[in-house]
């Protein structure tokens, strides 16, 4: 594609150099630049593109797009004339990235039925379950989110939950040549202000629940909100909004938004109401029950729910998949069907059965109201100890790090505090900033996170339930800048496996 048809449309600034260079590639990161590519610099947490102008010329970019009207970009321009490249300064240069990277992949997104789920928590499973959903009805559906991306048959690991514009579209591109007819994206906080999603527009877009997360990066719990309420800036002009009708926060607006509202709860005015919930029977060997089912009330219908996840916080998700699938016009029997086939999603309440006689649950549980949920939902499988194994994360929200400490000592019988992903920060610090909101004794510290689940087996006794919460699916732990290999499911199984062997 020419680069004047590429910046067709986009709010610019100044320009200068020639146009008419076919564009082979886009790149934000000038290390990937090739030649003849169009070099876009973003300002980013750790380095500024700015900086890298120069290096993305040298390796043979036809174009360079900027925002910043700075000595150096000015150097930088007159070497890009030196080069015979062109040199285009914008408002915005996230917003541009979005836009051309949408423009050079062919606008994916126009071929495919969008759906959008943000939230606090929630979003991951969430979104399988439309996804199993919308499978079942034998329409094809990619996937991506905290987990994984799913672009046709194969999957590959989520570099972030939802991945920068350029590397969205492309994923966009992916699915529409594998012939797929929806995506299903998790649409983070961070996205929604860093303008990764422009260019999309959804057919639904999903508000799970709203509490304490991010504030390193947002600053308030009102502009934490705000974030997340731009996603329906993006609805499609038939688009619906589906919202979690009993979360405070959320509930205004079923009356503020001006598009189509869909609400779901358990509340009697929610237009999808899940009533009658039970456990149904337990799998042999453990605790846990084998999933739940409910009734579910619709505008129009009213059928039953046989899944194979439990827990409350898992009704809503459930509730707002039924709410994405009414809103798309899928029948009450697919859903059915899609439900009934939906497992449980790798790390969200995922039990780890090695065979102990006591119950292991490893989530992702990492804000405070997570965690609440997670204790309260394994009490009553418990007959004996809850245990408790968490830490927090580095260079991320500190004021919520008090907050998961009393949350976990109140709920638990006994709290084993450790390391999650402490990045850069020195992991007793992050305990010590944790330990603040403990009140109780009823604790112990093992900064070690392999130690920490090792102490956790060895004192479970045969009633007893060990949680081991942040990390869920995340087979790494980030120390220093670096990632090294660490699962905490590996390490349960493995040391379930010791004392099964001792005993």
């Amino acid at each position: 594609m020419t680069l004047i048809k590429l910046l067709e449309g986009l709010r610019v600034k100044r320009r200068t150099g020639p146009f008419n260079a076919e564009i082979k590639g886009i790149a934000y990161d000038s290390r990937f630049v090739e030649k003849d590519y169009l070099f876009v610099a973003v300002k980013g947490f750790i380095a500024d593109g700015h900086d890298y102008i120069r290096d993305a010329l040298n390796r043979g970019a036809a174009a360079v797009i900027s925002e910043k009207a700075v000595a150096d970009v000015t150097d930088a321009k007159q070497f890009a004339l030196q080069k015979n490249a062109a040199f285009i300064e914008v408002p915005d240069s996230r917003e541009a990235l979005a836009f051309i990277s949408a423009a050079f992949y062919g606008s994916p997104s126009r071929s495919l039925s969008l759906i959008g789920i943000t939230g606090t928590n929630g979003k991951t499973t969430t979104s399988f379950i439309t996804k199993n959903i919308i499978d079942a009805g034998g329409r094809n559906a990619g996937l991506m989110g905290t987990i994984c991306y799913i672009t046709g048959d194969k999957r590959r690991s989520a570099s972030h939950t939802t991945p920068e514009s350029l590397d969205l579209q492309r994923c966009l591109s992916e699915m529409v040549y594998n012939k797929m007819h929806y995506a299903v994206l998790e649409v983070s906080s961070h996205a929604l202000s860093l303008k990764r999603i422009e260019g999309c527009s959804f057919k639904a877009a999903a508000f799970t629940n709203f509490t304490q997360d991010h504030l390193d990066f947002h600053g308030t719990m009102d502009e934490y909100f705000k974030a997340k309420c731009q996603i329906f800036n993006y609805l499609a002009p038939d688009g619906t909004a589906v919202l979690n009708l009993d979360d405070p926060k959320i509930r205004p607006l079923a009356r503020t938004l001006s598009c189509k509202v869909l609400t779901c709860g358990l509340e009697e005015d929610a237009m999808i109401r899940a009533e009658n919930i039970r456990s149904q029977n337990k799998r042999p060997g453990t605790n846990i029950p084998g999933g739940m089912s409910f009734d579910v009330q619709t505008p129009v219908s009213r059928f039953t729910v046989n899944s194979r996840l439990i827990g409350r916080f898992n009704v809503y998700n459930i509730l707002m998949s039924i709410g994405i699938a009414h809103s798309l016009g899928i029948s009450d029997e697919v859903i059915q069907r899609g439900l009934a086939d939906t497992k449980p999603v790798e790390g969200r309440f995922e039990n780890i059965d090695a065979g102990q006689q006591f119950l292991c649950i490893v989530d992702y549980a990492h804000t405070d109201d997570a965690l609440k949920k997670l204790i309260q939902e394994a009490r009553p499988l418990t007959t004996g100890k809850v245990i408790t194994v968490f830490g927090c994360g580095g260079n991320r929200d500190r004021t919520k790090r008090p907050l998961m400490g009393a949350v976990a000592a109140e709920l638990s019988d006994f709290v084993i505090v450790t390391s999650d992903n402490p990045r850069n920060e020195d992991p007793m610090e992050i305990i010590r900033d944790i330990l603040k909101g403990i009140s109780k004794s009823n604790f112990m510290v093992q900064p070690d996170r392999a130690e920490a689940i090792k102490e956790a087996v060895a004192i479970a006794g045969e009633d007893d339930t060990v949680l081991v919460a942040g990390k869920g699916h995340e087979d790494y732990q980030e120390i220093k800048g670096e990632r090294h290999h660490f699962s905490d499911k590996d390490v349960l199984r493995e040391e379930i496996k010791k004392l099964l062997a001792d005993s």
